[in-house]
């Protein structure tokens, strides 16, 4: 008989527990996974079956900035309702918006889902209105700042839209006499900067004038696709956990980009909150006028000013970029809208935003660019209230995440005849009267609906009947990133796209 030392007997004990260990850690992951597939309260609805049990093919589509369109291949196999991830349910159909997003009388509103992660960092604890949690926080800061986005506050600084348009044009007027290609998606993002600058604080950052993006801008594009990275952790492990901050650490210093902006939107509301100036109609004279009434806090204004900056200059150029791709791939859309542009304006002073409001062509064409390129493409996340809840006619447990893709929604063909084509005549003939137009909502709906909307169709009234009164525009390249095979199978999306070139020429209009 072979004796062992003490040492010996040790070293197989701790083995032993090292075996023990691990065959507890497999069958703990092994009985989660039978639980998540088979026992789990969502385990009724269908699914791939890894997304069933496991967070990660719904972070890996978000982290490749396909998440939106991932999500319309799942629901073209699976239905109207998909489990993407193990506590996670998206949705399809018009109803669903209503369910999730809308007005609940006599009901809880779903909050926003922790797993939500934006560019805009809260201060001292104080968040914008658009991750505010806390409702009635929310509809105070709302209603504080609505009147700067009201229709007679937009019709005051319909001057100031103006005066950026008008630069845009000369700067296009410009490469037209030179005939030279120019990169439309960015100088839509400059007018869109330059102009939010100047509505919310009085400030101009020359991104017309200069032809090249402000660092501002760069920082916002970065900003967007930190809150991706964050809320792939997030997706991973819950919000503030140890895991969930070791996960992010792995990123580097990914919220760089998110606390720059805060810190340059902080000094311009301060600048612009010490300006003596009484006559220019910007968000903060307006805020300025409410704050008392509704007790908005200077961290609040500072939070919603960055909010501003972001919504009112990515998504805006987003959709215009979009929209003039589609144009340009339709040539008798394109044909139909400047015909109707020419003949409502006769000279260029006539162009004013509530005549822009009655053409039913411009209007039809601006719906559906945001019905088949909606600038925000992955399901703003809410969470099911205690007690569960009926979505689109589904009986869906508390707790449950839940969401509306804008992208799976605008193309689903059980909603829109030829979901994938451009046709705004969709808008207009009764021939598509069986679409259901509530089924695309690029602006969200109900209490948290976006607050720039009536903003964001000004200018994009104004801008493409500006150009358009002035010149044709043709593609340069053929735009071949912009091909809508594939769902956009060339473009990513985070919250919002990654816009690829759009080079163009301009052609000046003879009259």
């Amino acid at each position: 008989m072979i004796a062992l030392s003490h040492s010996e007997i040790t070293m197989l004990d701790a083995l032993d527990m090292l075996y023990l260990i691990a065959i507890c850690t497999v069958l703990y992951f092994a009985a989660k996974v039978i639980y998540r597939v088979y026992f789990h309260p969502l385990s009724r609805f269908p699914a791939p079956f890894v997304n069933k049990f496991s967070p990660v093919p719904a972070i890996l589509s978000l982290l490749r900035g396909r998440m939106g369109m991932d999500i319309k291949t799942l629901h073209d196999k699976y239905g109207p309702v998909v489990r993407i991830s193990p506590n996670e349910l998206s949705f399809n159909g018009s109803q669903a918006w209503e369910d999730i997003y809308g007005y609940r009388h006599g009901r809880l509103n779903m909050a926003k889902d922790a797993i939500h992660a934006g560019p805009v960092q809260p201060i001292k604890g104080v968040v914008s209105m658009q991750y505010e949690p806390d409702e009635s926080t929310h509809a105070r800061q709302k209603r504080g700042l609505a009147y700067s986005f009201s229709q007679k506050a937009l019709n005051e600084q319909e001057a100031i839209i103006a005066s950026h348009e008008h630069k845009l044009i000369s700067k296009v007027a410009a490469f037209s006499q030179q005939g030279q290609a120019f990169n439309l998606s960015d100088w839509y993002n400059f007018l869109t900067f330059d102009t939010i600058g100047d509505l919310a604080f009085k400030e101009y950052y020359g991104c017309l004038d200069e032809g090249s993006y402000h660092n501002w801008v760069t920082l916002v594009f970065k900003a967007v696709k930190a809150g991706a990275l964050v809320q792939s952790t997030r997706r991973f492990a819950s919000a503030g956990t140890p895991l969930q901050k070791l996960l992010l650490r792995c990123f580097g210093d990914i919220s760089a980009p998110n606390r720059r902006h805060m810190e340059l939107t902080r000094a311009q509301v301060q600048k612009r909150l010490a300006s003596t100036d009484d006559d220019h109609r910007d968000f903060i004279w307006y805020i300025l006028k409410q704050k008392e009434k509704f007790e908005l806090r200077e961290e609040e204004i500072i939070t919603n000013s960055a909010l501003f900056i972001l919504a009112g200059s990515e998504t805006t150029a987003n959709a215009l970029s979009g929209l003039t791709a589609r144009l340009l791939r339709s040539p008798r859309t394109y044909e139909k809208l400047v015909e109707e542009i020419r003949n409502e304006f006769p000279t260029e002073e006539d162009i004013k935003h509530d005549r822009t409001m009655r053409m039913p062509y411009l209007n039809a064409c601006i719906n559906e660019g945001l019905r088949v390129h909606p600038p925000i493409t992955p399901g703003l996340v809410r969470t099911v209230p205690d007690g569960g809840d009926i979505i689109d006619g589904y009986s869906v447990p508390g707790g449950t995440t839940v969401s509306v893709s804008s992208w799976a929604a605008s193309h689903n063909p059980e909603n829109f005849q030829q979901p994938d084509e451009f046709i705004p005549e969709r808008w207009l003939d009764v021939a598509y009267s069986a679409d259901k137009k509530k089924a695309t909502q690029p602006f969200s709906l109900g209490p948290r609906v976006c607050l720039g909307k009536n903003l964001a169709w000004m200018e994009m009234r104004l801008m493409l009947v500006r150009l358009l009164w002035h010149f044709d525009i043709v593609s340069s390249d053929g735009a071949s990133k912009w091909d809508p095979e594939g769902q956009m199978k060339h473009m990513k999306a985070w919250m919002v796209w990654d816009v690829p070139e759009l080079n163009v020429k301009a052609i000046p209009v003879k009259r």
